[in-house]
């Protein structure tokens, strides 16, 4: 472990004076010289500005430079002053400085002042952004507050879909940027990288940076791109904004289930957000008369709500049940059988007619509604910041952001029955942060050092993620979630007749009857059972003697869910199972540094993590499945009156009824509070029989008074007869709630009971250590992976070429055991152990090993237990024969009882800690090497070279409970020994400047992709062959981008990207081969195209906008300008389609679980068609004048229409692989499906709903959405 390690190294760091790494920051970098003799002037101030804020400053050197370090990503104000050589100052406005880039200023030029007047006057000169980057660096784009206001999005995943090379998808919203996979792509909001939601008000953000290549060495755990955000800063003076935006207004009327809902407004979808930012000086700064002069403390705070009735709208509508019909299946949900046993579900009898358009007829059982039915979400978000102003020369911020949001957890298969029975959601991020930078300058005169300049900044930051899921009316009560009613089962003693003494001989128990009491905690369930016992009242025999006939005529147990119609769609009153929380920490240390000696900026820095990452949730079937709370009633049962199972045959009674002798037996019990005589539970230490749940509950039923025999009695406890309440997890052992492998609970740096924990997790303890009760803890701490890296960067020019040149390193320990060999869960001996055994014992001539093979290798055998015969060696994954050969199946050597290692310890049935070890930390060197090559001012090349690395995001967890029931689960289980992903990324490019406000710009790019993370085989593993995830994927992505920047001319201003992209590798993402390894084939590899590449991409951003005053250019009437201050931007993006595979023949992919089909052709050899996408927004801003005669305030008034899909396109986002339709997948007409479709209950019933179901809404883009907005600058 590298603890002590990492807790030395940052205590050294935090030490040093400079010399640290920060993502975000900026440079400006410029040359002052005199207006008329054009000759540089040294010693000059140049002073940087924001809000009215001092942001930093530097002064020129001997030959008229400055540079000034370290500076946020913003626009600023750049003052140059020299009044002491008579010069009048000048202020630069609007200069845009952004994440990683250099912002040149090489024409500033000054003039002396011609009077005295003139000395006190500024001149203002306003900025332009250069058309090419100078510097080379990184390639992507950014885009400015001004622009970000413009543009008919809000978020900056939507800001970063504009730029080339960065593919969004409509569907999932996942980001691929120039062929990575999404989990490739990393988002920072103010040099802090993002876990969980990036979402800010919009009036927060300054700029948004994306960098889609030649990532500089400050950035690492990424091989895709960088999202960056910077968030706006306080200001001098008091400014805010309000804003809102409406699509339109809900009205929920009576009626619960929203059956009476409408929506008033431009559509159907009820969006609205309220968003309002204040900014301004905290603490201003007096004067000796008490006057104040400058700010000291500047504040800026932006928040925003978003509600929204459906934040996923669906073309055409979706489906529902009628609420006539809904409510008379409610009351009427089953129906009896003819056999005079068991019922159907009336919902499985119910019809969808159509007319010729599609539509549901006047008789029909369902109708069509807008928007989604119990979609509605909320959506919290805020930003802060203070700056301390200490000086030109030192910069104090604190700040953070927050994004709290809670809706339905939405589910298709549901939204046509049973949509009143969604699950909730909530989720809260929040981080914040503190930074401290240092600006030093060398400003002496005459002085020979070579150092001009030099900075530091360190930046700690904290965020946090916590999620809940639940059902919203049971959270975290579990046996309330699938509570049905009281059901209270009489029982007698059940006899047989000895032949010998002609005594009826008491042999068990007998269920007579089961009465039964709805609860109103589930009264959809409840309604079920209740008709049953309504259809068969006075009737139990064959219905419901006992549990078990109740579950089998179709009616609910407690922790029974109705069963789903034709496995097509959920069955109404089917209630949500499942819950589960998280919580991940996140604590980081950064900084950044550099220090200009000569022509070189040298940069260098650090960068330390420390993660927490929590979860307890429902547990998880043999096979990876949900194990919903509503199984935990199956489990309770199986747990309570387990140790009083059978009968004493030593207590017998004899009584004499109706002429005959009946002998009737106590029950005898087998549990440790009864058989050690004191009444205390001995646990899994002492081999108690009587479970832990058992146990305490007999205990709370005593102390209640329901029973009377206390934990050690032999009362018959029935768990359904009692108030769900009553019951909790702390009620249960761990390994009880574990069950077999066959979970109810998942947790880890919580209890199994929820309850958070600390610590971290120790092999040996998790199988050995036992609790206070005697049962085993089985603690697992929180995943608490550490990430450092340090980097240098010099940036120098030779013979007119700019160089960036640097070397990053990255340490990444993922803090948790791993195995010594993945193919060994228990220690075996090797072939040097194997030749020791047969030293010390000679008669074991059956140990044969030959010559070639290693000491290391590892020995297999004939049998575990009692081997005599070497079948075979392994070194790593290859394997030998008994002769030495290689071999390509290591089933050969297999024994009779299977693969057989030579276990050390063949008795071994769990796991031991000398079968693991710490995991090794990665150490990753990854050299970043970029140029530019200036041919003129207004062309250049470009180039650059780096090799990106990232942590594994996905199945590197360490479980144990994995490991324990290896041999009983056949689930994936996470690679603890996973490696980071590797790309190396090589670009060429050339950009021109084609006129005073143009520019194209081309690039070419080719990524080599190693090491990605995919599903794998350990076949022949020992106790049992598993599947799990290895480093194992690779690919390449080559393409092209080819980019337009039109700046301002006249009223235009539009950017067009093209990217021209093939991205091909071995798997689209970690579980690209889970076909091939759940049937347990070999691990295959094959090339073939990403399911998210996209071969042509087009991004194209026009916005037309007419100025005011003289600037205004349109059309007039009389006095009055009619489009003033008016502006059109619209933003469209063409993509040709994505890959699928097609299969082989027609599945019922309508259904839960269809069949499986074979591969037609190759794999993804098939593609969608293109699809295209139109947002526009229409703005018009009006000038205002408020406050009093003298002293009015200059306001504005923005008055905007926001449209997402303008012409209401229906992009194809998933289809069918058989048919290679978004609506059919052809099974209802095929004739191999017709003898299954004729054997369904009803089978038209049967076509109706497996039509509606095929007809999925979500295989097809979002309709058209409008918003109108309001906004109020002041």
């Amino acid at each position: 472990m590298l603890r002590k390690l990492n807790l030395i190294l940052v205590s050294f760091l935090l030490t040093m004076s400079y010399g640290f790494s920060q993502s975000g920051l900026g440079t400006i970098k410029g040359t002052v010289k005199d207006s008329d003799s054009k000759q540089p002037i040294p010693f000059t101030k140049v002073i940087l500005k924001q809000n009215g804020l001092v942001k930093g400053g530097a002064n020129t050197d001997f030959d008229g430079n400055f540079q000034i370090n370290s500076v946020s990503a913003g626009e600023y104000d750049v003052e140059v002053r020299n009044e002491t050589e008579g010069y009048q100052p000048l202020s630069l406005e609007g200069v845009i400085v952004s994440s990683e880039k250099i912002t040149f200023l090489d024409n500033l030029a000054i003039g002396k002042a011609k009077d005295v007047q003139e000395i006190d006057e500024m001149k203002v000169v306003a900025y332009k952004v250069p058309l090419i980057n100078k510097d080379g660096g990184a390639s992507g784009a950014t885009v400015t507050r001004e622009d970000i206001a413009r543009l008919p999005v809000r978020s900056a995943a939507g800001v970063a879909g504009t730029v080339g090379g960065v593919n969004q998808s409509e569907g999932d919203g996942g980001i691929s940027v120039r062929g990575s996979r999404s989990d490739g792509t990393y988002f920072y909001i103010d040099g802090i990288k993002v876990r969980g939601s990036s979402s800010l008000p919009k009036s927060a953000i300054e700029e948004v940076t994306v960098i889609t290549g030649g990532l500089p060495a400050n950035y690492g755990d990424v091989t895709g791109g960088i999202i960056s955000v910077t968030t706006r800063g306080p200001s001098a003076k008091y400014f805010g904004s309000a804003e809102a935006v409406t699509s339109g207004f809900y009205f929920n009327g009576k009626d619960p289930d929203g059956y009476d809902g409408k929506v008033f407004g431009l559509d159907k979808y009820g969006y609205n957000l309220f968003e309002g930012m204040f900014s301004g000086p905290l603490w201003m700064q007096k004067d000796s008369l008490g006057n104040k002069t400058k700010p000291r403390l500047g504040f800026l705070v932006s928040a925003n709500i978003t509600d929204q009735l459906d934040s996923r709208p669906i073309a055409g509508g979706g489906y529902r049940i009628k609420k006539d019909v809904r409510d008379s299946l409610l009351s009427n949900p089953l129906r009896p059988t003819s056999s005079g046993n068991g019922t159907f579900h009336n919902a499985q009898f119910l019809r969808n007619p159509v007319d010729e358009d599609g539509n549901p007829t006047d008789d029909s059982d369902f109708e069509k509604v807008k928007w989604r039915m119990n979609a509605r979400s909320t959506n919290v978000s805020g930003q802060a910041k203070i700056d301390v102003n200490t000086g030109p020369s030192v910069n104090l911020s604190f700040g953070g952001s927050l994004n709290y949001n809670w809706g339905s957890s939405y589910s298709y298969s549901g939204s046509l029955l049973n949509f009143q029975n969604f699950g909730a959601y909530k989720s809260l991020d929040y981080r914040v942060f503190g930074r401290f930078t240092q600006r030093f300058a060398n400003n002496q005169e005459g002085s020979s050092s070579k150092i001009k300049s030099a900075y530091y900044s360190i930046m700690v930051d904290y965020s946090k993620t916590k999620d809940d899921q639940f059902d919203p009316k049971h959270e975290y009560n579990i046996f309330n979630y699938g509570h049905v009613g009281t059901f209270t089962t009489t029982r007698r003693p059940s006899y047989t007749r000895n032949p010998v003494t002609n005594i009826m001989e008491h042999d068990g128990f007998k269920d007579v009857e089961v009465d039964f009491i709805p609860s109103e905690t589930n009264a959809a369930l409840a309604a079920i059972t209740s008709q049953y016992y309504d259809i068969y009242e006075g009737n139990p025999i064959g219905n419901y003697e006992n549990l078990f006939q109740i579950q089998q005529g179709n009616a609910l147990r407690n922790g029974d869910a109705p069963g789903s119609v034709y496995s097509i769609w959920s069955n109404i009153g089917s209630p949500y199972n499942y819950f589960g929380k998280s919580e991940n920490d996140q604590f980081r240390v950064t900084g950044s540094g550099s220090v200009n000696i000569g022509d070189h900026s040298l940069s260098l820095g650090f960068e330390f993590e420390q993660r927490w990452d929590r979860g307890w949730s429902a547990g998880t079937t043999t096979g990876g499945g949900t194990q919903g709370p509503m199984g935990i009633w199956t489990i309770a049962r199986q747990l309570t009156n387990f140790h009083i199972t059978e009968l004493d045959k030593s207590t017998g009674v004899l009584t004499n009824e109706d002429g005959f002798g009946y002998l009737t037996y106590d029950r005898l019990n087998t549990g440790y509070a009864s058989t050690s005589g004191t009444g205390n539970y001995g646990g899994q230490q002492n081999d108690d029989n009587q479970t832990f749940f058992d146990y305490n509950l007999r205990t709370y039923l005593t102390e209640q008074g329901f029973i009377n025999g206390g934990a050690a009695g032999t009362d018959f406890i029935d768990i359904d007869q009692y108030d769900p309440n009553i019951y909790s997890f702390d009620m249960f052992s761990p390994d009880e709630l574990l069950n077999g492998g066959n979970s109810f609970v998942s947790y880890y740096g919580f209890d199994h009971t929820g309850k958070k924990v600390r610590g971290t997790t120790d092999i040996n303890d998790y199988f050995n250590k036992y609790d206070d009760n005697g049962n085993y803890e089985r603690f697992v701490g929180a995943f608490q992976p550490i990430y450092m890296a340090g980097y240098v960067m010099d940036k120098f020019a030779f013979r007119d070429i700019v160089f960036n040149v640097g070397v990053r390193v990255d340490v990444f320990d993922a803090n948790q055991p791993v195995l010594k060999d993945p193919f060994l869960f228990y220690n075996a001996r090797t072939v040097s152990e194997a030749k020791a055994e047969l030293a010390n014992d000679a008669t074991l001539t059956w140990i044969d090993v030959p010559s070639a093979m290693g000491d290391d290798y590892v020995v297999y055998v004939n049998d575990v237990n009692t081997p005599t015969a070497i079948n075979g060696f392994r070194n790593g994954n290859v394997w030998y024969d008994a002769n030495g050969i290689e071999v390509e199946d290591p089933k050969v050597l297999k024994g009779a009882g299977g693969i057989a290692p030579w276990l050390l310890n063949p008795g071994q049935e769990t796991p031991s800690a000398d079968a693991f070890e710490d995991y090794k930390a990665q150490i990753n060197v990854m050299p970043r090497i970029a140029f530019s090559f200036p041919i003129s001012d207004e062309a250049s090349f470009f180039a650059h070279y780096d090799v990106l690395t990232k942590r594994p995001t996905s199945g590197y967890r360490f479980d144990p409970f994995e490991y324990q029931f290896i041999q009983s689960r056949s689930a994936t289980i996470s690679n603890a020994n996973l490696k980071p992903e590797t790309t190396v990324d090589y670009e060429l490019g050339f950009q021109q400047v084609l006129s005073r406000t143009s520019s194209l710009k081309i690039s070419a790019f080719y990524r080599e992709q190693r090491n990605n993370v995919q599903l794998m085989n350990v076949i022949e593993a020992y106790p049992a062959t598993y599947s799990t995830f290895g480093n194992r994927d690779f690919g390449t992505v080559k393409g092209m981008t080819i980019s337009y920047d039109l700046r301002r001319t006249g009223n235009i201003r539009m950017t067009a990207n093209y990217t021209l992209q093939f991205a091909d590798g071995t798997g689209s993402s970690s579980t690209s081969a889970a076909g091939l390894i759940n049937a347990g084939l070999p691990n295959l590899r094959a090339i073939f195209p990403y399911s998210f590449d996209q071969r042509h991409a087009f991004a194209i951003t026009f916005d037309y906008r007419y100025g005011q005053g003289a600037d205004y250019n349109g059309p007039m009437i009389k006095d009055f300008a009619v489009f003033e201050n008016t502006g059109l931007n619209i933003v469209s993006n063409i993509y040709s389609g994505s890959p699928y595979s097609d299969q082989t023949f027609i599945t019922n992919e309508g259904q839960f679980s269809p069949l499986s089909a074979g591969l037609s052709g190759t794999t993804n050899g098939s593609r969608l068609p293109w699809s295209y996408r139109l947002d526009l927004q229409l703005d018009r801003t009006f000038d205002l004048e408020l406050g009093k005669e003298d002293k009015k305030r200059a306001t504005f008034l923005n008055v905007y229409v926001r449209v997402t899909n303008l012409l209401n396109q229906f992009n194809v986002l998933n289809v069918y692989r058989a048919t290679g339709n978004s609506d059919d997948d052809g099974f209802l007409a095929a004739a191999a499906s017709q003898n299954s479709i004729q054997n369904q209950l009803d089978e038209q019933s049967f076509r109706d709903y497996y039509t509606m179901k095929i007809q999925n809404p979500f295989n097809i883009s979002s309709p058209r959405t409008i918003r109108l907005g309001v906004k109020f600058d002041f």
